[in-house]
């Protein structure tokens, strides 16, 4: 693919879904916190005495009210606050997963030759001009705070640098907007191998 007279090969792998559906879903799995936490009967409050003795009632034995099988009881095997969902991806199927991603984004891929906006207002006109106001990822060649500051507030904006580009953000943003020598130092850093 040639882009302002360049031979750029970032987007000329071959697209394979499985391996980027296998990163995403392992991508969204690792964002997840897992602080949900329920109580065992043995952390619910009450249940100290038995409720009824025993024998001679004609009810079935028990000797809490915080059994789980009782409303108000506790939770079965219910989750601790200690699990977690982190699933590791191997570096070459990540960058493989990121060159198949760029593949299907390569028709809105646009060049600009500079950001120097400042101002979340002026960066709102120049998304509109450049990206069209579609869901866009701006990536930088160095993403400086002033960057940051100017994208952060906009709907639909997303930033990275060139070395930090994950295979979700691709695929959710609509435009892939490279500032600067972005395109040149990304085609180098993620090139085939």
């Amino acid at each position: 693919m040639k882009i302002d007279g360049k031979e750029i090969k970032l987007f000329d792998a071959v697209v394979n879904p499985a391996l980027i559906h296998e990163v995403v879903t392992a991508q969204l799995s690792n964002r997840r916190e897992g602080s949900a936490q329920a109580k065992t009967r043995a952390e619910v409050s009450g249940g100290g005495k038995k409720p009824y003795k025993q024998k001679g009632t004609g009810r079935a034995r028990t000797g809490s009210i915080r059994n789980p099988l009782w409303k108000g009881g506790g939770v079965i095997f219910g989750p601790t606050g200690a699990q977690h969902f982190k699933v590791n991806i191997m570096k070459k199927k990540n960058r493989g997963a990121i060159l198949s991603a760029l593949a299907t984004r390569k028709d809105g891929v646009v060049v600009l030759a500079e950001l120097k906006d400042t101002k979340t207002k002026d960066f709102v006109k120049t998304h509109k001009e450049v990206a069209e106001g579609k869901k866009s990822l701006y990536i930088f060649a160095a993403l400086t705070e002033a960057h940051i500051l100017a994208t952060r507030n906009v709907p639909g904006v997303k930033v990275c640098d060139y070395r930090n580009l994950n295979v979700y953000d691709i695929l959710e943003a609509e435009k892939l907007v490279f500032v600067g020598e972005a395109l040149t130092l990304a085609d180098k850093f993620w090139e085939a191998k």
